[in-house]
């Protein structure tokens, strides 16, 4: 019997040793992310063919735990390397009892594995549970989990955003249209305005924006969608949220619902939506009916602009270049200037790419008369921990074209878009 166990426990450490056997990760790449899983391509490295698979499979996992995969968690790891020491019982239990199982959702074979020298080599595509891993670290203190800052502490790293909230234009709409003709709108876009502001957060008046415009002579000779886009670039604000209503008027009662949409002015981007229906009341007054729907939405709204700003706190800020050439300007972007004879649009994204924050930047287009960066990341803060500004960004592209490159221009920031113009 004593013998009997004894070549039992050998057999099952074979097999354990077979399977949880060191291993070295082959190229762990992402592919794509949804709301609670990550899909990833991992290869992995095993001695015999049928464990090649398996050890894949991990690789994709250590690799988030110890190595960090591009394009996710700005490439870093999940786990430091004093955490992964304190709790080496967790990651042992983690690939020894295969728990990686719980947080897979799938693991297709890419190919057949192939022999590279004495060993096989096997590609997977896994899709991981991240969000339930991530919480499974969290509850056994591999990872602690980051409180979210409110927005009067991220008021204190970042510039926190103006809004301006609008009415939501439908096709063939104008604003002074809307202002003019639409009671129930223009009371909405009120109404969020003032829950806006009795939350503490910096909001300007659209109506006295549309007004000014249309006192303008420009806005009865141009076209109003033009002067439309026109208004809400010069607005000032950093956020514009769009505010629609719908209405339900019933025999029990009526209720109205508000559709939210927060953009970033510069970049467009969105940064939060929400919508919901009031409770019904047997009243037809439009500001009450308004005022209980942005009530219960408005807090998970501001949340969701909240964590966007935070990202800003840590990743960055999104801003807007525009580099143009004046008419009477001899050089373009394709001149060819500085030390070493560049063409200029190539010397503009050289030093866009060192400038921004880990050097992430997108061309929208070039041509020889003009080069627009849709998106560029700058840092929340300079080297000197200090705040660092759109307008920090501009006066260092400006000196550099000044002094390094040697060409005349001038600046411009509107917002979170700078406006540079070469002269020569």
């Amino acid at each position: 019997m004593k013998k009997s166990i004894i070549i039992l426990l050998l057999v099952c450490l074979v097999s354990n040793l077979g399977i949880a056997q060191d291993y070295i990760n082959g190229e762990v790449t992402f592919l794509s992310k949804s709301e609670k899983t990550i899909t990833l391509n991992a290869s992995g490295f095993a001695g015999k063919k049928k464990y090649v698979a398996a050890q894949a499979h991990r690789a994709a996992f250590n690799s988030l735990f110890n190595i960090g995969v591009a394009g996710y968690n700005d490439g870093e790891p999940l786990v430091t390397a004093q955490a992964k020491l304190k709790h080496s019982k967790y990651f042992d239990r983690f690939f020894r009892e295969n728990r990686y199982g719980m947080f897979t959702k799938s693991c297709i074979n890419v190919g057949e594995p192939i022999k590279v020298g004495k060993s096989y080599k096997a590609t997977v595509t896994v899709t991981i549970y991240i969000n339930a891993l991530k919480r499974d670290l969290e509850a056994y203190n591999v990872i602690v989990k980051k409180k979210e800052k409110d927005l009067a502490e991220v008021a204190e790293e970042i510039q926190m955003p103006t809004i301006m909230v609008i009415p939501y234009k439908r096709d063939g709409d104008s604003y002074k249209n809307i202002l003019q003709n639409d009671f129930d709108r223009r009371i909405a876009v009120a109404t969020v305005q003032e829950g806006f502001n009795q939350k503490g957060v910096n909001t300007i008046d659209f109506e006295a924006k549309v007004n000014a415009a249309m006192r303008s002579a420009n806005f009865e000779m141009n076209d109003a969608q033009s002067v439309d886009k026109q208004l809400l670039r010069n607005s000032g604000s950093d956020v514009y949220v769009t505010v629609d209503v719908r209405k339900d008027f019933a025999a029990n009662g009526n209720r109205v619902a508000l559709i939210l949409k927060a953009y970033e002015t510069s970049t467009g981007n969105v940064l939060a939506n929400k919508q919901n229906w009031s409770p019904r009341f047997r009243t037809t007054q439009m500001d009450k009916l308004s005022s209980l729907a942005i009530k219960i939405i408005l807090d998970d709204f501001l949340a969701q602009v909240n964590a966007n700003f935070q990202k800003k706190a840590s990743n960055g800020n999104t801003i807007v270049l525009n580099v143009s050439i004046a008419s009477d300007a001899s050089t373009d972007m394709d001149s060819e200037l500085g030390n070493d004879q560049l063409p200029l649009s190539d010397l503009l994204r050289l030093w866009v790419k060192k400038n921004a924050h880990k050097g992430r930047y997108h061309v929208q287009g070039a041509v020889a008369e003009s080069i627009i960066f849709d998106q560029i990341q700058i840092p929340a803060n300079d080297s000197n921990g200090n705040p660092y500004s759109v307008s920090d960004f501009a006066f260092n592209l400006w000196e550099y074209l000044r002094s390094d490159v040697g060409i005349a221009c001038r600046k411009r920031v509107d917002g979170n878009t700078i406006y540079i113009t070469i002269q020569e």
